[in-house]
Order: C-alpha cells, then sequence, then structure tokens
C-alpha cells in the first residue's frame, strides 16, 4: 500500500499551538490533529501547509522548517506525515474542521489526538522546548 504524502502543521501563535477537530463524517472524526492535508504533485510541505492552512483555517502561515516525518498505517490507508513547525500572527476559524484550540503546549496531552499525532507529540515537545 502506497502512502499518500501529508502535512501537519505545528503552528505557533504566540507561544500557543493551533490544534483541530476532526468533523462529523471525516476519517477519525471528533479526533485533535496538528492542521495540514495532503501535499499535491509538485508541492513541498512548506507549500502544501500554506495552502492547507488558508482553506481550513482562514490563516496565513510562516513555515520555519521541517521537524520530522513519519509514516502511520490505518486499517484502510497509509499515511507519511511530514511536521512542519510555522508561525502566525492571526487567530484561527474553523472552516475545515469543528473546532480549533490554542492549547498551551503543556496541555496538549489532554485532548483526544489522532493516533500518528499522538505518536508524533513526544518527539514535537522535544523539539519545541527551546523555542517555547
Amino acid at each position: 500500500m502506497q502512502a499518500i504524502d501529508v502535512v501537519a502543521g505545528v503552528i505557533l501563535l504566540q507561544d500557543r499551538i493551533i490544534l483541530a477537530q476532526r468533523k462529523k463524517g471525516d476519517h477519525l472524526e471528533g479526533l485533535w490533529e496538528f492542521p495540514g492535508g495532503k501535499i499535491e504533485e509538485g508541492e513541498t510541505p512548506e507549500d502544501a501547509l500554506i495552502r492547507e492552512i488558508e482553506e481550513e483555517l482562514g490563516i496565513r502561515v510562516k513555515p520555519e522548517k521541517v521537524l520530522f516525518s513519519l509514516t502511520h498505517s490505518y486499517p484502510e490507508k497509509k499515511v507519511k506525515l511530514h511536521f512542519v513547525l510555522a508561525k502566525t500572527e492571526e487567530n484561527p476559524k474553523a472552516i475545515e474542521c469543528q473546532n480549533v484550540a490554542l492549547v498551551p503546549p503543556e496541555e496538549v496531552e489532554k485532548y483526544s489526538l489522532a493516533p500518528a499525532d499522538k505518536r508524533a507529540w513526544e518527539r514535537i515537545r522535544r523539539l519545541l522546548k527551546p523555542s517555547l
């Protein structure tokens, strides 16, 4: 099974992380995730993040770097997530998701994260420590 390339934004608004809740009817509905989406042909993860976040949350982000990538298998598909650190100065809106939260890093564990995002969080937290 070929992995689908997906970007996931670790987006900081001041000292908070933006999390998005998946819509009812979507795969993993109701779970929280680092927002993003499929990387289209010819796009870099950074380009895909800019496009996806504009569509999903109605804000402009400034990607800083790809933190890491990981592959996660679900029963029906396999995804390769590229976690990109980005910053914004705009408040997100829940356009293509059920809800949006601005979360202090120490409270991310309180949210029901999607399985791949949960796997990634420990690593993200360690990588972010110096910048928070």
